[in-house]
């Protein structure tokens, strides 16, 4: 975000252009340069592309395609926009040109632009390469709640917010490693991505966490509930939202699962991905413990840091950043039996401010039903990898998953697998092969009861092949509700 002096936010966006440079040795023919251009920053291509799109329309989808040689590879690139809201929303009312970034998949690979497509009309064309080769396909959408199609009256050009050609970097996903054919398996988090391009801002810090030299001083929130009954009075209400409820791997609009958190590991300056997570009060989130303890896999609390109130792993977005000042696992956790006890909760460096977009989800109770019939309607939402391979989205998705009872769980799993159905656990499928995957451990099984949502289940184990997740056979989550004495005898208020 830049600053709110205008003037500097310019200067700080010739800064950065100046240490953007085009080179035009060895880069492939740009068949319309007034709408694409190659650009390199600290030795990594980007491309960059200009459109203006239609402020009468909801949504505006541009989509690109590029010609690569050699073999496809596991990741095809990603399309952002290189605005902010305010940004995007000037420009767009304004009929100005919108700028994007393409992120190329490859490092040291520059592919050609053969196609720019603005809402189905194509705006310039190249031919593709020669065999062997591989296309890549990107889009972007932009949406806006009502159509912008009435200009306002000309805003001084001083006062027109700035672009930022450096957005926070799309994540280049890795190929997954070989598994054991013991599945299930704990559903990953991703692998930790490749160096990227410096920022030129700093990265927005998250409240240090307590260690034995720095005991930091808690910031309390003075309406802050202090115990379960007053937690019951605010958790588990959304946001209302505009936008149509669908689930098939819908993205999650602002506001809806306000208790959804996505956990970052800190690596230098850097966060990677991690894990979900769910908020359940104002100092407690609760996750997978196979999100810090599985193999030879170690996270600790103090290199944990948790993103809230938004649907975005963008850190730069409207939002906030906290660290982990205690990290507690089941007792009963065991890595040859995860499942049964897999979760974890994890003690916030400060209470936060619950807000439409920051707000705990409601803990099952006695008058709820423990055990759910087969077919009951539950929801499940994350970062995860999606189904064309990327290792997390950049904005969170949820789907509608059914609950299914344990004999039926049984008898769609291996032989092998069914000991990690227990009476600790609760299975949930989806017709249409739609869930959790890769990287939405710790995620929550949520349920919505008059209109109130409740935490019923925390992502644990997935069935694997070789081209990916199989959602054809059913998801396994620790039974929140199964554990619920333990859980409100560790959380913290």
């Amino acid at each position: 975000m830049c600053p709110r002096d205008r003037g500097l936010c310019f200067l700080i966006l010739a800064l950065v252009l100046q240490s953007l440079s085009v080179f035009g040795q060895n880069l492939p023919y740009i068949a319309c340069p007034k709408i694409f251009e190659y650009l390199e920053y600290q030795g990594q291509y980007i491309g960059h592309i200009q459109v203006v799109l239609d402020s009468s329309l909801v949504e505006n989808v541009v989509s690109v395609e590029f010609s690569q040689r050699g073999r496809p590879p596991t990741y095809s690139g990603e399309l952002n926009f290189l605005e902010n809201e305010e940004s995007l929303s000037y420009r767009l009312r304004n009929g100005e040109l919108i700028n994007y970034r393409v992120d190329f998949p490859t490092p040291g690979v520059v592919p050609k632009l053969i196609k720019v497509a603005v809402n189905g009309e194509t705006l310039c064309q190249a031919n593709q390469y020669n065999p062997p080769s591989v296309k890549l396909y990107l889009s972007r959408t932009l949406r806006t709640s009502v159509p912008l199609s009435a200009r306002p009256q000309d805003i001084p050009f001083r006062q027109r917010p700035p672009i930022n050609l450096n957005p926070e970097p799309a994540q280049r996903p890795q190929p997954l490693p070989q598994r054991p054919q013991q599945l299930p398996s704990p559903i990953p988090r991703p692998q930790q991505t490749p160096p990227q391009p410096p920022r030129p801002q700093p990265l927005p810090q998250p409240t240090q966490p307590m260690t034995s030299t720095n005991p930091p001083t808690i910031r309390r929130v003075n309406n802050a509930p202090q115990t379960i009954g007053q937690l019951r009075t605010v958790c588990g209400r959304e946001k209302p939202i505009q936008t149509a409820f669908i689930h098939f791997g819908e993205v999650v609009q602002q506001g809806q699962f306000p208790w959804m958190v996505a956990l970052l590991e800190r690596i230098g300056n850097e966060y990677s991905f991690t894990c979900g997570g769910t908020l359940i009060s104002a100092r407690t989130v609760i996750s997978a413990a196979h999100c810090f303890r599985f193999g030879s896999k170690s996270l600790s609390a103090d290199r944990t840091v948790v993103s809230l109130g938004r649907n975005s792993l963008d850190i730069f977005s409207p939002g906030e950043l906290q660290g982990v000042s205690e990290l507690v696992l089941h007792q009963q956790y065991d890595v040859n039996t995860f499942t049964d006890a897999d979760l974890a909760l994890l003690q916030l460096t400060n209470q936060v401010q619950f807000t439409d977009y920051i707000k705990p989800i409601c803990l099952w109770n006695d008058n709820y039903l423990l055990d759910l019939p087969s077919g009951h309607k539950s929801y499940v939402a994350g970062w995860g990898e999606d189904e064309h391979g990327n290792k997390n989205t950049r904005l969170a998705k949820m789907t509608s998953t059914d609950i299914i009872t344990q004999t039926e769980c049984r008898g769609n799993l291996t032989f092998e697998n069914v000991r990690f159905v227990t009476s600790n656990t609760i299975c949930a499928s989806n017709a249409k092969a739609s869930g959790p995957c890769s990287g939405d451990s710790g995620g929550g099984l949520m349920l919505e009861e008059q209109d109130i949502w409740m935490l019923r289940g925390v992502v644990s184990s997935g069935q694997r092949t070789s081209k990916g997740c199989d959602l054809t056979k059913p998801v396994i989550y620790t039974d929140v509700a199964r554990h619920i004495d333990w859980l409100l005898r560790t959380m913290w208020f």
